[in-house]
């Protein structure tokens, strides 16, 4: 038990998650692909968090768009539109699978699985199948 306990009888406070920003996907971009009105506001955070998620991802797939740090600017990630593409598709793939973790969606009485790969993100982001070979 640490020492911050709640006092005796009352209900411990569970910690806030944390907040995630993203840094180069807009997560308009993704409410755009998931035609999700941009005046609703009640998935913004789930969406943040979703488009943080994907941006390290998409960056280890697509390393060639990473801009070096110079001495007065950091480094940055700018991506064409291809692997833009990619991460927002993939971002919204993300938040879709937030309603099927086990990969299986109901509609009524009609049980749909949801695919484990998406081809277009894997071609966008030169993932699976799509990846460029490799020496070893």
């Amino acid at each position: 038990m640490s020492d911050a306990a709640a006092p005796e009888g009352a209900a411990a406070v569970p910690p806030s998650p944390p907040e995630f920003t993203p840094s180069w996907l807009a997560p308009d971009s993704v409410k755009e692909w998931l035609r999700i009105n941009n005046t609703d506001t009640s998935d913004d955070d789930l969406i943040n968090a979703v488009c943080a998620m994907a941006e390290p991802y998409v960056e280890r797939c697509r390393p060639e768009f990473v801009v070096p740090a110079t001495d007065t600017e950091p480094a940055k990630y700018a991506p064409d539109a291809e692997a833009y593409q990619g991460a927002v598709m993939y971002a919204a793939r993300e938040y879709r699978r937030r309603n099927s973790p086990a990969g299986v969606e109901m509609f009524g009485d009609i049980t749909s699985f949801v695919t484990r790969y998406d081809t277009d993100i894997e071609r966008a982001l030169h993932t699976g199948a799509w990846a460029p070979p490799i020496i070893a």
